[in-house]
C-alpha cells in the first residue's frame, strides 16, 4: 500500500488529459470529420508544458463553417480563436490555415493551449507574446519551413522592445505575423537557454500573485530588459551572416566546393573500378 501511494504521488505519473468535446456544425467539409474522430494525444504534452496536473473542465471545440456568425466575427485570415476564459475554442475548418498555423489539428492544439495557459496562470494577465509563443510550441508547428519563415521575419523586421511586442498583435496582418515570428522565436530561445521548466515556473508564479516580470526573474534569474537585450544581440549576430551567406562570392564558393567533392568522388569510383578490374585479371591468369 505504501509503494502504491508513493507511485501515485510520483511526478512521473501522467496527468489525466483535459477532455475535448468536439461540436461540429452543419455544412462542414468531410475533412473536418477526421478531427472529430481522432484521438488528441498532444493534450497531455501541452498540460505538462504549462504545468497543469489536473484535467479541469472539458474544453468545447466548435467546428464552424464559413457561413456561420463565428466566421464573420473575425478577419478572413483567422482559422481559429478563443478567449481563453470560456473553456471553448472555435475552428473555421474551411479556411486554409495560414502562417503560423499548419493543419487543422495544429490550429486546434494552438487554441487549446491558450485555454490551458489561462488555467495554469490562475487567470492572471499573461503578455500576449508569451501566450502566443507558448501556443506555437504547443502546436508543434516548428517544422523547417516554419523555422525559416520565423527567422527571416525576425531578422528582416524592426527591433521591437519586449514591453511593446504585444502592440504588434493590434496591427494589420503583416504586423501580426511579425508579432508571431518574434514571439515564437523568443519563447523557443527562452527554453533553449533556461530549460523547459520556464513556462511552468512563470505560470505558477503568476497564479500565486506575482507580476510577469517577477515571475520571469524567478524562472530565469534575468530581468525582462536583460532577456530582450540578450535575445536581440543573438539575432544581430545571425543577421551579420546573412549578407555573407547570400552573396555572389558565397554562391560561387559553394558551387566550387560541390565541384571539388564531385571530382573526388568520381576519382575514387574510377580507382575502385581499376582495382576490381585488376583483381579480376589476376584471378583469370592464376
Amino acid at each position: 500500500m505504501v509503494l502504491a501511494a508513493l507511485l501515485a504521488a510520483s511526478p512521473l505519473a501522467a496527468a489525466e488529459p483535459t477532455r475535448l468535446v468536439i461540436e461540429p456544425q452543419a455544412g462542414l467539409p468531410p475533412a473536418a470529420n477526421r478531427l472529430v474522430a481522432g484521438p488528441h494525444p498532444w493534450v497531455a504534452s501541452v498540460m505538462e508544458l504549462v504545468g497543469l496536473d489536473a484535467p479541469g473542465p472539458d474544453i468545447r471545440v466548435i467546428l464552424a463553417p464559413e457561413s456561420s456568425p463565428f466566421a464573420r466575427a473575425v478577419p478572413a485570415w483567422v482559422s481559429g480563436y478563443t478567449d481563453g476564459v470560456s473553456n471553448a475554442v472555435v475552428l473555421l475548418a474551411e479556411r486554409t490555415p495560414s502562417y503560423p498555423d499548419g493543419g487543422l489539428e495544429e490550429v486546434l492544439a494552438h487554441e487549446v493551449a491558450h485555454v490551458l495557459i489561462h488555467r495554469a496562470s490562475g487567470g492572471r494577465k499573461v503578455p500576449r507574446w508569451f501566450d502566443e509563443g507558448l501556443a506555437m510550441l504547443a502546436a508543434r508547428s516548428w517544422r523547417l519551413r516554419d523555422e525559416t519563415e520565423l527567422a527571416l521575419g525576425v531578422l528582416s523586421g524592426p527591433r521591437v522592445p519586449l514591453w511593446k511586442l504585444d502592440d504588434l498583435f493590434q496591427g494589420d496582418r503583416r504586423e501580426v505575423e511579425h508579432g508571431y515570428a518574434l514571439s515564437g522565436t523568443l519563447v523557443q530561445d527562452l527554453l533553449d537557454r533556461y530549460g523547459p521548466a520556464v513556462p511552468r515556473i512563470v505560470l505558477a508564479r503568476l497564479a500565486r500573485g506575482d507580476v510577469f516580470d517577477e515571475a520571469m526573474r524567478s524562472a530565469t534569474g534575468a530581468s525582462i530588459l536583460d532577456i530582450g537585450e540578450a535575445f536581440y544581440a543573438r539575432q544581430a549576430s545571425l543577421k551579420r551572416w546573412i549578407p555573407i551567406l547570400t552573396s555572389t562570392a558565397a554562391l560561387w564558393f559553394a558551387i566550387s566546393l560541390l565541384a571539388i567533392v564531385a571530382g573526388i568522388r568520381k576519382r575514387r569510383r574510377r580507382m575502385e573500378f581499376e582495382d576490381e578490374a585488376g583483381g579480376s585479371d589476376f584471378s583469370r591468369e592464376s
